[in-house]
């Protein structure tokens, strides 16, 4: 098999793992050190070059793993696009391996995928992504088509939820639950999904605050 190169580059500023860094490119050469991949983040504002903005914590790898994302045998690549907010969510733009032309292609519809993990096994991706103190929700992408496709997803709050699922090319309520402030029905419903063969909310890889905690759910090096 031939061998890459993966090269990310970007800036640290500052010593603090909270401040922001800058994630600038990502350039991929193959065995005759010819480039088959150059992707530039960089940008002037206010005269200055920035790129991605991420926390200093990710800059030690820039979130990049070359893995196989859309389950197909063959290595991907994706690199941190943005990693921080109250909850230090991350998100990746990715590349997909394409066969046919020896040469990576962007998916636009992985970059849009908030704290990935993969489930090779059950061919899915997981995601979850802190956006209020009341959810505990969660989405399931598959890749159908050349992209990836909600196929359930739990939108929760203090008051109630609604679970979803992608029926016929379409996503359909298959569950709805309102408990209002009786907590009882509340717990009663959270230990149901994290029992449940679906959505198993109480593993690990639903992880809630994003950074290095990615990398477990991400594989590859």
């Amino acid at each position: 098999m031939p061998e890459y190169r993966f090269v990310a580059t970007g800036a640290v500023q500052g010593e603090d793992e909270w401040m922001y860094g800058f994630v600038m490119g990502l350039n991929v050469y193959n065995e005759n050190g010819e480039s088959i991949l150059s992707a530039d983040f960089s940008e002037i504002l206010e005269g200055k070059v920035i790129g991605y903005h991420v926390y200093n914590g990710m800059m030690d790898t820039m979130g990049l793993h070359v893995t196989d994302v859309n389950f197909d045998g063959y290595k991907d690549v994706i690199i941190l696009n943005s990693f921080g907010g109250a909850h230090s969510n991350t998100w990746y733009d990715c590349w997909l391996w394409n066969t046919e032309t020896s040469s990576f292609a962007a998916s636009k519809s992985f970059a849009e995928i908030c704290n990935p993990a993969l489930d090779a096994g059950k061919e899915c991706i997981y995601s979850a992504g802190g956006s209020g103190a009341g959810y505990w929700g969660g989405s399931i992408y598959k890749f159908i088509d050349g992209e990836y496709v909600v196929t359930n997803k739990l939108d929760t709050d203090w008051y109630g939820l609604v679970e979803r699922k992608l029926i016929n090319g379409k996503m359909e309520i298959v569950r709805e639950v309102s408990y209002g402030e009786d907590k009882q029905i509340l717990e009663r419903e959270q230990e149901y999904c994290k029992n449940s063969e679906l959505w198993q909310l109480d593993h690990p890889h639903w992880y809630w605050l994003g950074g290095h905690h990615a990398d477990q759910w991400l594989g590859g090096e």
